[in-house]
């Protein structure tokens, strides 16, 4: 009888957790192991609801996790891919004979920076804030970062906080990446909401109470959300696996890390250096595909039979999407490659589709369990 092994998959983001179901449903002698620090899963689309108190609900991991699937709530500290050993905060190590490595990313580590300022990737950082946003009467809050984080950041304290002093900067500008009339729908709902809005705005220091820009600008606040400038968990590196300078992993187009093909890499982690890849973005709708895909490549490696696992990975969006409050919003199609081009869909049903597509993550979670439901166009 052929030995069980043992599958460690390394943090319950969207990549973690979808991976984890798909692959225990496969008739393969494994045992899989899920370790991610927290009970609650991090449901990072929804950090601005956090931040702004308009998140109704939240799930544990364990609700959403195949029953096969093995728990384990611990920090990761280190990786050993040669003797193939998983180091924990608790002084324990695990074993494995495959690793699923999707810690994804995080904040930059910046002790320098004072309690005014928080970001908006941390949910520690929104729970912590949203209880003195509530407590103010008309804060002054500046958002750091125009992308597509920054845009619902900004729209969601618009609405929830309409008395607050906003300002959003960026170092280029708003919509990068959107049509010129998606752009402008968010222009548009910008000025209406009277956010102050500073496009090329490179900044040079960082104040309690200030921004200031390099042409000597001050831009004043009581609140700094950062929403740039995010890195990969720093496990991946302190190991020393290959990775780019901000700590995402080097893999090959099967999602294999170079020159160690029993550790796949999925999510916001992975770094594909090879093949047409060039066009993929950090980003759920990328979390997603790639955490299915290293369940199926590495099924396929042990044998199983998949179309998904014997090929490269490979991805074409479809478009992206941003929410501008609760009932506000903009669906932009694009082309495989993610350049915009089409009709832009706007204002409620906008808003509606957004909404739809956030609760269809955590639907495709229970649904992975049962069956093979998640697809995308490759």
């Amino acid at each position: 009888m052929e030995s069980r092994k043992t599958v460690i998959i390394a943090g319950g983001g969207y990549a973690g957790i979808i991976a984890a179901n798909r692959l225990a449903r496969k008739k393969l002698p494994i045992q899989i192991i899920l370790i991610t620090a927290e009970n609650e899963f991090h449901e990072r689309i929804r950090n601005h609801q956090v931040l702004c108190g308009t998140l109704a609900k939240t799930y544990s991991t364990k609700s959403l996790l195949h029953k096969k699937v093995e728990l384990k709530i611990a920090k990761i500290t280190k990786i050993n891919s040669v003797s193939k050993e998983v180091f924990l905060s608790d002084n324990k190590k695990l074993n494995y004979n495959y690793l699923i490595y999707a810690l994804g990313v995080q904040k930059k580590t910046n002790e320098a920076l004072p309690d005014t300022y928080i970001s908006i990737a941390e949910k520690t950082d929104c729970i912590r804030m949203a209880s003195t946003l509530q407590a103010m009467i008309r804060p002054k809050i500046t958002i750091l970062g125009a992308g597509l984080s920054g845009i619902e950041t900004v729209a969601e304290l618009a609405e929830t906080f309409p008395a607050a002093d906003l300002s959003l900067v960026d170092s280029g500008k708003l919509g990068a990446g959107f049509s010129e009339p998606a752009s402008d729908w968010m222009k548009g709902y910008v000025a209406k909401h009277k956010i102050n809005l500073m496009e090329d705005s490179y900044i040079q220091s960082f104040e309690t109470n200030s921004l200031i820009t390099k042409s000597g600008k001050k831009i004043e606040h009581d609140i700094c959300i950062l929403s740039n400038g995010l890195v990969a968990s720093p496990v991946g590196v302190e190991s020393g696996l290959p990775a780019n300078e901000i700590g995402q992993l080097l893999v090959n187009g099967y999602l294999e890390l170079n020159q160690t093909p029993d550790v796949f890499v999925a999510g916001d982690a992975a770094k594909v250096v090879s093949g047409d890849h060039d066009h993929l973005r950090m980003a759920c709708a990328t979390a997603l595909p790639m955490g299915i895909y290293a369940a199926e490549r590495l099924a396929y490696t042990l044998g199983a039979k998949s179309k998904l696992g014997e090929k490269e990975f490979k991805l074409s969006y479809l478009g992206r999407n941003v929410s501008l409050g609760r009932k506000n919003g903009v669906i932009q199609p694009s082309l495989s490659d993610d350049t915009p081009y089409g009709k832009v869909w706007k204002s409620k049903m906008a808003a509606f589709i957004k909404e739809t597509i956030c609760k269809l993550t955590i639907l495709s979670f229970r649904l992975e369990k049962y069956a093979d439901v998640y697809v995308w166009k490759g």
